[in-house]
């Protein structure tokens, strides 16, 4: 099968293909806001886009900062939204959003309601050269490993989603009974007071957080999103399915914009991290040693099959699971 061109040369090609793998479409070169000749219809060159307030997700803002949607023929907004106050925008595609960022558990838990969305590409990959989760012992405390944890207080952002998902995984492979664990939701911004004042015994958190718990000498007990699969893909960009398949050639600016914000900061890491750390409402002196997530928008089914086994062992989502393939299509010559 062939798929649409990006406008402009992409200079980090890998992430291009498997977008347009997500449709499993044959389509002809062409631009997000115009028709080829082979085109009856031109697709929407108008983009709504929903993501939260973290590193991860924050590449389409580093692409509008640098005109990369506009040079791909896109007017995009941006909906940013505090990651404290949003699960899943899945519900909302199609109606108020056109793409949306997901993660593994949302995504699939979404899938498993009917909801029909696809996953038209990767946002980034967890892995131990550059995590981006992270779980800490009190540096006071008895925890020395996820081992000792059983019987202790441990604080997640919420009680749903990939990164409790993770740590589940996480307990579960360590052989810590789950109803042994008090889970506490705690707020990431308040993770670092709650273990300095004594009132949780380990915290699972999240860059741009972790630079902080970490150097007031707490302890790191490992990244959770590794113990579902090494490196992780934990975090993806989802839309509507009659959407994504109307507008394949958008889907491939939208793509091509994001991998030029990449090529971009991977070679101008310290404006990168000024920008961010201004955009997310993070101390500059946090940002300047936290890691830049490791953009990525290649995605395969492979890339969600551990998550959808982790769902399945943590009895997290009630109902008929999705098949990975449902979820991300690809084409023949993949």
């Amino acid at each position: 099968m062939t798929f649409p061109a990006p406008t402009e040369s992409v200079r980090r090609p890998r992430g291009v293909p498997a977008l347009l793998a997500a449709l499993g479409l044959t389509m002809t070169a062409a631009l997000g806001c115009s028709a080829s000749a082979e085109t009856e219809e031109a697709d929407d060159s108008t983009v709504r886009v929903a993501l939260v307030d973290a590193a991860p997700p924050s590449l389409p803002l580093l692409a509008e900062k640098n005109g990369d949607f506009t040079a791909q023929g896109l007017d995009v907004s941006i909906s940013s939204l505090p990651s404290t106050h949003i699960t899943s925008f899945a519900s909302s595609l199609g109606g108020k959003y056109d793409i949306a960022w997901g993660t593994p558990a949302d995504v699939i838990a979404a899938a498993s309601r009917g909801q029909d969305i696809t996953v038209i590409a990767g946002a980034y990959v967890d892995s131990d050269e550059r995590p981006q989760a992270q779980m800490y012992a009190a540096e006071s405390g008895t925890v020395d490993s996820a081992t000792d944890l059983s019987g202790k207080r441990l604080a997640v952002p919420s009680l749903s989603g990939t990164l409790f998902l993770a740590v589940l995984t996480s307990l579960n492979r360590a052989g810590v009974d789950i109803d042994g664990v008090q889970l506490l939701e705690v707020p990431f911004s308040d993770m670092l007071r709650a273990l300095d004042a004594g009132q949780v015994d380990a915290v699972a958190t999240v860059q741009p957080y972790m630079g902080a718990v970490q150097a007031a000498g707490h302890r790191p007990l490992g990244d959770p999103f590794l113990s579902v699969d090494s490196p992780a893909v934990a975090g993806m960009w989802i839309a509507d399915r009659a959407w994504a398949e109307k507008n394949p050639g958008t889907i491939s600016s939208f793509v091509a914009a994001l991998d030029s914000a990449d090529w971009w900061a991977s070679s101008h890491e310290r404006e990168a991290r000024a920008f961010l750390s201004s955009a997310l409402g993070t101390p500059r002196r946090t940002a300047a040693t936290a890691p830049l997530p490791d953009w990525d928008s290649s995605i395969s089914p492979e890339a969600l099959t551990p998550w959808i086994e982790a769902v399945a062992s943590s009895g997290q989502v009630h109902g008929t699971l999705p098949k990975a393939e449902d979820l991300v299509s690809v084409s023949e010559e993949d």
